[in-house]
């Protein structure tokens, strides 16, 4: 095996390497390797819901021990309709001749309390870019650019094919194409926002409440952050730093015992595209244009009459 030579002259030798030693180091198992494009899709308000909705379900899986076992708590979005959640999940609420369809505690719900769009929160992108449209739609910002290798190959054998002096064609005449078909795909501009979430947990015994607040506290660790996933999109969290509880203990009256603990999440998510409202694609390619051919204008000399056929 022959030393590598690299950029500035230094020799390094692999002469210990064996002459079939795969640089690559894939795995045996798998040989179907092949480069694969994902697509990307727009980040809409509904698309940081789910992620926040999913958060909770999946990554948090909230459980505690109520009075029939160890069961998981269900999350609710928002608070539904009495009649839809007893028809939705019988589970919900206790039955009308116990409790007169009292909601089943323990609970988790959420709600959306607002959005703010920050104009001092622009990302990456400070300028804003303006668009030609009448529709007043802004512009677009490109995110990835690559040769078009079958174009810009035929360009290159046109342009490296002449004539001799003999008559005869001469393919791959030594020449530099400069005709290079670049692809160019875009999306729209990002709009950031700051998304507030509120997460009400209500419980029937105060073991219960431990239970269920102690994971927001220490599932982020010493910080009271996370990121949340969705369509490939990227979404920040901040848990609030102060828990609010309250309950119904000292009250003396005939309601059912309930400890109510209130947690605000802010999200810092961003907008791409204007939902089902948007007629345009997501990700548009474009391609550059390297060669401009006008149609060849013909004059019909005056009087030749049999220019035109009929």
């Amino acid at each position: 095996m022959k030393p590598l030579l690299l950029a500035r002259g230094h020799v390094r030798d692999y002469s210990m390497l064996p002459d079939n030693f795969d640089f690559a180091q894939l795995p045996e198992e798998q040989k179907d390797f092949s480069l694969k494009e994902i697509g990307m899709l727009g980040s809409r308000i509904e698309d940081i819901d789910y992620a926040m909705v999913s958060w909770l379900k999946e990554d948090l899986d909230l459980s505690t021990l109520t009075n029939e076992g160890n069961k998981r708590v269900p999350v609710l979005w928002q608070t539904p309709e009495r009649a839809f959640q007893i028809k939705n999940n019988h589970d919900l609420r206790h039955p009308v001749d116990d409790g007169g369809g009292v909601i089943t505690l323990p609970v988790v719900s959420i709600e959306r309390t607002g959005i703010v769009k920050d104009p001092a929160r622009k990302g990456g992108f400070q300028a804003h870019l303006y668009s030609d449209k009448k529709n007043g739609r802004t512009g677009r910002m490109v995110i990835a650019k690559r040769i078009k290798q079958d174009k810009t190959r035929n360009f290159a054998v046109v342009g490296n094919t002449r004539t001799n002096s003999d008559g005869v064609r001469q393919k791959f005449f030594p020449r530099v194409n400069k005709k290079v078909i670049i692809e160019t795909l875009s999306i729209p501009i990002p709009i950031y926002v700051n998304v507030d979430y509120k997460i009400i947990v209500k419980t029937e015994y105060q073991q219960q409440m431990n239970d269920l607040t102690q994971p927001f506290m220490t599932r982020t660790g010493q910080i009271n952050s996370f990121v949340m996933r969705r369509n490939g999109h990227l979404y920040e969290a901040f848990i609030d730093q102060g828990f609010n509880q309250s309950n119904n203990v000292a009250n003396l009256g005939e309601d059912e015992r309930q400890f109510t603990s209130e947690i605000n999440i802010k999200v810092i998510g961003y907008l791409i595209g204007e939902g089902d409202n948007d007629d345009r694609s997501i990700i548009r390619r474009e391609e550059n244009a390297v060669e401009i051919a006008f149609p060849r204008e013909t004059v019909v000399p005056e009087g030749n009459d049999d220019f035109f056929i009929d």
